[in-house]
């Protein structure tokens, strides 16, 4: 018996049997996690960048933050962002920062009421907002037809209280988001919460993980991204187009992330990953994205990291596309929102809120 050990081939051919075995269990159980389809991803089309954004400055050199994704800014110029941690902190204008807000769950998209509340998707939770003491209250944790809404991540706040929320998935996590890549089905929706009437209704369905949403000036069309269709999208709310949707900017080289409309009606989108190469080219095999959404979660695919931000105007025209290519300080750009002679960026991989300045561009002139 123990000879038969010593046969170089049977040393081999055991460990392999062995090794099927563990990863064909693992696809047994885990076969029925997704149900892909064929997808023919878009070519990457360059927006002439300019490799600048790494020119900027921390603006919380030494705090407790951790990974920051959303931004807010209130009244007094102070600005809110939510950490990993679970907490909301407050940058203070002198640069400290402390805790404002212990949350139940990940603060994603943030924005500020009229009231001053600051709102909040909070994912594994719902839609919250937070009073000036920093105190939960929570808004919406299902919608309609009772099913819950853990899956919130950007949002934007109408003039008459209305909030406009996406939800990335009815089907995958947050944490297991890779999933809806490999899937390739518009499980993602757009909604709306009247917080006077308390009414929840379905703004937009059969979208492909949305991500962030901006209203327009005129709040009569909002914009909204598809981090794993690599496009930006606009729907009308009112006029003779209410009711249909069409594409801002698509073919973009990452996934985008939170969206804000600045003071002088310029859109700024966030790209916070690259495109995954890998699976772009598995698209069309819908048994292999299959099998490897069938293994265990530390074979993920990882996402690599980005720091990309758009700034478009109301009628789709790009006035700045500005990255970080030359080194890897700001990370993963989640939130771009404009800051008196500048743009905040929240680096969701750096610890770090950034601030680029728009004074950067008459260097290079």
């Amino acid at each position: 018996m123990f000879r038969s050990f010593s046969n170089p081939a049977i040393r081999i051919l055991i460990p392999s049997i062995f090794l099927f075995l563990i990863f064909g269990s693992f696809i047994l159980f885990g076969w029925t996690k997704t149900d892909p389809t064929e997808h023919d991803p878009d070519d990457i089309i360059r927006q002439e960048e300019r490799d600048i954004l790494f020119i900027s400055n921390v603006v919380n050199e030494k705090s407790p933050i951790e990974k920051p994704f959303g931004l807010a800014i209130d009244s007094r110029g102070s600005i809110y962002t939510g950490s990993s941690d679970g907490n909301i902190y407050k940058i203070k204008t002198d640069g400290q920062t402390e805790l404002f807000a212990k949350t139940s769950g990940r603060v994603l998209g943030i924005a500020f009421d009229r009231k001053e509340n600051l709102v909040a998707c909070v994912s594994g939770l719902g839609l919250a907002f937070y009073d000036s003491k920093g105190n939960e209250n929570v808004l919406l944790r299902e919608d309609s037809e009772g099913n819950p809404l853990t899956n919130l991540y950007g949002l934007d706040i109408a003039s008459d209280g209305t909030v406009y929320f996406t939800e990335v998935s009815r089907k995958f996590s947050y944490e297991d988001s890779y999933l809806e890549e490999l899937e390739s089905k518009p499980n993602g929706r757009i909604l709306s919460y009247n917080p006077r009437t308390q009414e929840v209704k379905i703004v937009l369905e059969d979208l492909y993980h949305p991500t962030g949403i901006s209203l327009s000036s005129f709040e009569d069309f909002l914009v909204f991204g598809e981090k794993y269709r690599h496009r930006v999208s606009r729907f009308w709310l009112k006029g003779k187009k209410a009711g249909k949707d069409q594409f801002f900017i698509t073919h973009l080289p990452g996934s985008p992330a939170l969206i804000s409309l600045d003071s002088q009606r310029n859109f700024w989108i966030a790209l916070s990953s690259p495109r995954h190469i890998a699976i772009d080219k598995i698209q069309n095999f819908p048994l292999l994205k299959r099998t490897i959404a069938s293994l265990p979660f530390f074979f993920k695919p990882l996402e690599g990291e980005l720091a990309y931000i758009l700034s478009m105007n109301e009628e789709g025209d790009i006035s700045l596309s500005l990255m970080d290519n030359t080194s890897d300080k700001l990370g993963s750009i989640t939130s771009a929102l404009q800051y008196g002679s500048g743009v905040l960026l929240a680096g969701f991989s750096t610890q770090k809120v950034w601030k680029w300045k728009f004074e950067t561009l008459e260097m290079f002139f």
